[in-house]
């Protein structure tokens, strides 16, 4: 009775086409660098994440910004408490992001080696929020704290656990609600196990069934090794139980495996009603995260950590498989069942992934994207389909999102229809957008395609900061060191994001700067980058932090903030950028933060010679003065460092 209520007040609190749990991340935007938020969250979207719990405390005004960063792109929020009353009007009652905290969330590191089995573990037993934290690195009051991904966007194989997660909730999610356990399922003994294989303990089967039929057999291994053996399960179309062989589990890991899964009735399996109503999915001996049919190909993906197979009770024969990543078996067809058996390959990568699509009849009609790769932020992108008749060319539409502006042109050539889609300068870089072509009430095709400005600015030569071992931060503005007395050569990468060759221009101002040449044309392929090398002349500068900009004008328009640290041939220079203090000579490169020496690179080799992750220095904060740091004070006095007392520490510390 316990289980039933919960499920019962899961289903009460989430009902409807919301999801039956919510995938919640702890974005610790008071301890993110600024420049970060936009692309920090885009990820977080893309990868199927659409709620963040931030901290409330810290500045006002960027709190502010951070929520306008959040509806942008249609994410929700909550900010560990109740929305205050500043912030009323950005609640969802008014059509803004921020809502409450969800009721008994559940609080999982996605650093814990078993994030997986605890995370399953929680939803089998009613958890309503998943509240997934050390998602992200972090630098702020308390100091540098590593995540799962980088602050360069490097993941870690720590994030695999949090995409499971949220493909499990984006496949399950509208079916869960109606989940209720059923007794009986379990591992299926052999007769004789093989030489070497693990016992059962730490396995732990559950199974439940929803109200379409469908039906889901969670697997939990918490046992130190990976485990495989084969379980016996209820096969609720013929009320009877079956063995699915050969289930491979990782260590501290766990499985959701489909049993009974229909295709036309229910809603995991999207755009499948061309199906007949006793066509389903039997059973699959790997994790099933996606399932749609689209222009007559059934397909599916897995999260398989090991050989897996699926069979499909089907009312006619699929002509044959397609595989992504790998070579799959043949479809073994009985007809007198109806029933198709694929065997397919483990899943490549940290994820285990694995695409598998069934070609079934060629459909009545189809529809095909011609050139969908990517949509530009302000401009009006131009998308061409091909249809298979000019009647379902006429009877056709394009579904796109309502923040974009669609408009149908005439084409010359009579299967196809060209479209002119506009995204608004306010959509956010790396964000994407749905969509797809449909014609009497049917899905033919679809596509997810990244918002991105039109052209994009890097500095290959720009310093980098170093905060914790295996953690990397461009300072923001880009910062390129250089000698006062002989200048240097250094690289500016533009990127062409249009599906086109385009032409631009480019061009450098700095205060007190001078730079060969000072603009300079530059033709860039499709898709792609180039490098344009320039020369800066300092000689006549003083030495310090010099601000300038990197403007890029023709096919496209942007500009990038960028400074030069101009340091003397002899002696050192002292500047502050991103919250890191700096000091910079011909031969040596020191960072801080406060009560932290980050770094002490030798720039002839590149190398850092203190140990990964700095050691402790003077606390406080610290003043830029010329060709010194000042820190403190911990006590009464300030501490003045210079470079040459750096060098003499680290030729103590090296005998």
């Amino acid at each position: 009775m316990k289980r039933f209520g919960q499920l019962m007040l899961l289903a009460a609190l989430l009902a409807g086409s919301a999801p039956a749990w919510v995938e919640s991340v702890e974005f610790r935007w008071n301890a993110e660098p600024r420049h970060l938020w936009e692309s920090q969250l885009a990820w977080l979207k893309g990868i199927g994440i659409a709620h963040v719990s931030l901290p409330p405390a810290g500045d006002p005004k960027e709190l502010s910004e951070l929520i306008r960063i959040v509806r942008r792109l249609d994410l929700e929020a909550d900010l560990e408490g109740p929305v205050p009353e500043a912030l009323q009007s950005q609640t969802r009652a008014h059509g803004g992001p921020l809502t409450e905290p969800y009721p008994r969330s559940a609080h999982i590191s996605a650093l814990n080696s078993s994030a997986v089995a605890e995370a399953r573990e929680f939803l089998a037993s009613g958890t309503p929020a998943l509240l997934w934290g050390d998602v992200l690195d972090t630098l702020g009051a308390d100091g540098f704290h590593a995540g799962a991904v980088g602050f360069a966007g490097d993941e870690r194989p720590a994030v695999t656990a949090l995409r499971r997660g949220a493909q499990l909730a984006a496949f399950w999610g509208s079916t869960f609600a109606t989940l209720k356990e059923i007794p009986g399922a379990g591992i299926q003994l052999r007769a004789t196990a093989p030489r070497g294989a693990a016992g059962n303990e730490g396995i732990t089967v559950r199974q439940f069934v929803a109200d379409s039929g469908a039906s889901l057999v969670a697997v939990v291994n918490q046992s130190a090794r990976a485990w495989t053996g084969d379980l016996r399960v209820l096969y609720p179309a013929a009320k009877r139980f079956i063995v699915l062989p050969n289930v491979s589990v990782p260590a501290q890991d766990s499985l959701w495996l489909p049993v009974d899964v229909p295709l036309a009735r229910g809603p995991l399996c999207r755009d499948c009603s061309a199906f007949a109503t006793v066509d389903h999915l039997v059973y699959s001996s790997a994790e099933l995260t996606s399932m749609e049919f689209e222009n007559g190909i059934l397909a599916m993906e897995f999260a398989a950590p090991s050989t897996g197979e699926v069979i499909l009770q089907l009312s006619r024969e699929p002509s044959g498989p397609l595989v992504a990543g790998g070579k799959p078996g043949p479809i073994e067809w009985d007809e007198r069942t109806g029933r198709a058996l694929l065997k397919f390959p483990a899943g490549a990568g940290p994820g285990r992934r694995v695409r598998i699509g069934l070609a079934m009849e060629p459909p009545e009609a189809t529809a095909f994207f011609d050139n969908a790769r990517v949509l530009l932020i302000g401009e009006v992108n131009r998308l061409r389909a091909q249809f298979s008749s000019d009647a379902i060319a006429e009877r056709s539409r394009l579904r796109a999102p309502a923040t974009l502006t669609v408009e149908q042109t005439s084409s010359k050539d009579e299967l196809w229809r060209d479209y002119r889609i506009a995204v608004p300068e306010s959509a956010v870089p790396g964000d994407y957008a749905d969509i797809a072509l449909e014609a009497d009430g049917a899905q033919m095709s679809h596509a997810r395609l990244p918002l991105l400005r039109p052209a994009a600015l890097e500095f290959p030569d720009a310093i980098d900061a170093h905060p914790g071992e295996g953690a990397r931060l461009r300072l923001a503005p880009a910062v390129i060191p250089v000698n006062q007395r002989t200048g240097r050569e250094f690289t500016i990468t533009v990127r062409n994001n249009a599906p086109e060759i385009r032409s631009f221009e480019v061009e450098l101002r700095a205060d007190g700067l001078e730079f060969s040449p000072p603009k300079a044309q530059v033709v860039i392929g499709a898709s792609a980058s180039r490098d344009v090398t320039v020369r800066v002349f300092a000689k006549n500068a003083a030495a310090g932090l010099h601000n300038g900009e990197v403007r890029l004008s023709g096919a496209a328009r942007a500009a990038e903030p960028v400074s030069f640290a101009i340091y003397p041939q002899t002696g050192a220079v002292a500047f502050a950028s991103d919250g890191f203090a700096l000091l910079e000579s011909a031969k040596y490169r020191a960072a801080f933060l406060p009560g932290r020496w980050l770094e002490f690179v030798a720039k002839e080799n590149n190398q850092n010679l203190l140990a990964a992750g700095g050691v402790p220095f003077a606390g406080g904060p610290i003043e830029v003065k010329d060709d010194a740091l000042v820190f403190g004070p911990a006590g009464n006095t300030p501490r003045v460092v210079r470079m040459e007392e750096l060098e003499q520490t680290a030729a103590r510390a090296k005998r």
